[in-house]
This record gives C-alpha cells, sequence and structure tokens, in this order.
C-alpha cells in the first residue's frame, strides 16, 4: 500500500511540474522568437510556428525525463521516506527544468548565431515549414543528446537525500 501511495503521490507531483515545463517551454520560445507575437501566430494558423513550439516541447520531456525517476538503489528505507522520495523527484524535476531551459536557450542561441544568412523567427513569422522543420530537429536533436547527462545530473541530486 505504501508503494502504492508513492507512486501516486509521485503521479501528481510530476503532472503538475509538467504544466509548469510547458509553460517555461513556452516561455523560452518566446524569448527566442523576440519579435513574433506567438499567441497571434497560433490563433492564425501558422503552422511553422506551432510545429517548432511542439518540438520544443517534446525536448524538454525528453530532457526531464531522467528527472522523474528517483532510483530505488539509492532509497533507504525509514520513517520519513516518503517525503524524501517526493522532494528527490521534486528537486529532480526543478533542476531538471533548469538544465533544460538553460541547454535549449543556449543551443538555439548558438544555431542561430552559426546560420546568420537565416532569420529563422522571421521565416518562422512567414510561415516557412523548412526553416519549421529545420529548427524542430534541432531542438529534439539537442534534447536527446543533453538528456543523458541531465540524468547522471538527477543521479548526483537524489544521492544528497539518501
Amino acid at each position: 500500500m505504501g508503494q502504492l501511495l508513492i507512486s501516486l503521490s509521485q503521479l501528481a507531483v510530476a503532472l503538475i511540474l509538467s504544466a509548469v515545463a510547458a509553460y517555461l517551454t513556452f516561455f523560452l520560445f518566446q524569448l527566442f522568437t523576440r519579435n513574433l507575437d506567438e499567441c497571434d501566430a497560433l490563433r492564425q494558423g501558422n503552422t511553422a510556428v506551432g510545429l517548432v513550439l511542439g518540438a520544443m516541447l517534446i525536448a524538454v520531456a525528453i530532457v526531464l525525463r531522467p528527472a522523474i525517476v528517483v532510483s530505488p538503489s539509492v532509497w533507504d528505507v525509514g520513517r520519513d521516506f516518503f517525503f524524501r522520495v517526493l522532494l528527490a523527484q521534486v528537486l529532480q524535476l526543478v533542476v531538471g527544468m533548469f538544465l533544460a531551459v538553460i541547454t535549449l536557450t543556449a543551443g538555439l542561441y548558438l544555431f542561430s548565431a552559426l546560420t546568420r544568412g537565416i532569420d529563422e523567427v522571421e521565416e518562422l513569422g512567414k510561415g516557412n515549414m523548412a526553416i519549421a522543420g529545420l529548427l524542430a530537429g534541432v531542438v529534439i536533436s539537442m534534447g536527446l543528446m543533453v538528456a543523458q547527462a541531465v540524468g547522471q545530473v538527477m543521479g548526483w541530486v537524489a544521492s544528497l537525500l539518501f
């Protein structure tokens, strides 16, 4: 029964923090697309903007995936076990969200700097699906590449509590 309670609590924490992560992802997208009204573009059916924003959500989920799991190998039985597991998960998700935002922002700005001949934001505003597909691939690949490193950081965060 205790394991079920922990699992349901972890589910609730993950659900709440995933909503926060989605909001932060939208905020990250707004930072990158500084001269674009994202909400208006989405309302007008700009598929390019929707594709890149969706890819960013997927990339953040990929980066945060290791943060959801609290490794049972570090668990210790005790009275405060339940709260320590939840605290570890919350800390891992918060650190993971921070790392996701930092890495994706840095990666997007670096990619933009390397492709000086293309104004990605302007092209997204025009609905350029080729640029949207390229940016979606860049963002998802960055998420896949940094997820392992984030997993290692998550192990360190959990080890602080157990």
